[in-house]
């Protein structure tokens, strides 16, 4: 009977760690280098269906909707390796004169409460939205953490990439200035 029990306990143990190592693929790997923003091709875009309150952290709401400009979604987590550093970068990006009017989201799966203990010991300026029931996620999936979008102004999914951003390189900066011009309306000539 001892041998059962012990069989049982070593297959739930090799299970458990089968699981818990599946969890651990989700996250960048050591090594992996920040990317810049690579945009998708304006033909190749397609559309979000994104309208959802999330409770934001430190507190209140944030109402998050496709197609009211541009807009960045980077899924993100306090434990991942550069977390502090993604989240500054990010919030550098959106000081930017060139970036004045990019709506930025960082989402959250964790707990509220630990969310709110690290926003607030590392003095974070940018409101992370809570994304537990997965609302946010059923519009946008998150494989990965981290993972950012890049809506379009017009609601369109126009960069979708996983892994760390290097949002201060040159490259990502032209990246979302190109988007913005896209979102807005074209200047009216004077006819004669």
């Amino acid at each position: 009977m001892k041998l059962r029990h012990a069989l049982v306990v070593l297959i739930l143990a090799i299970l458990g760690v089968i699981a818990w190592r599946s969890e651990l693929w989700m996250v960048a790997r050591p090594g992996d280098r920040p990317r810049p923003l690579a945009a998708i091709a304006p033909g190749a875009r397609r559309p979000v269906a994104l309208d959802v309150i999330l409770p934001a952290v430190p507190f209140g709401s944030r109402h998050v909707a496709a197609g009211a400009g541009v807009l960045i979604i980077h899924y993100w987590a306090p434990w991942e390796r550069h977390s502090r550093e993604q989240a500054a970068r990010l919030d550098s990006l959106r000081q930017r004169p060139e970036c004045a009017d990019v709506g930025v989201i960082v989402a959250c799966c964790d707990p509220f409460p630990s969310v709110t203990r690290y926003v607030a010991r590392e003095r974070l300026r940018l409101s992370v939205v809570i994304d537990g029931a997965g609302e946010l996620r059923r519009a946008l999936p998150c494989p990965s953490v981290p993972f950012t979008y890049v809506l379009d102004g017009g609601g369109r999914i126009a960069v979708a990439q996983a892994g760390e951003v290097d949002w201060l390189a040159p490259a990502s900066v032209a990246a979302i200035a190109a988007l913005q011009r896209e979102a807005r309306p074209a200047p009216r000539g004077t006819g004669t």
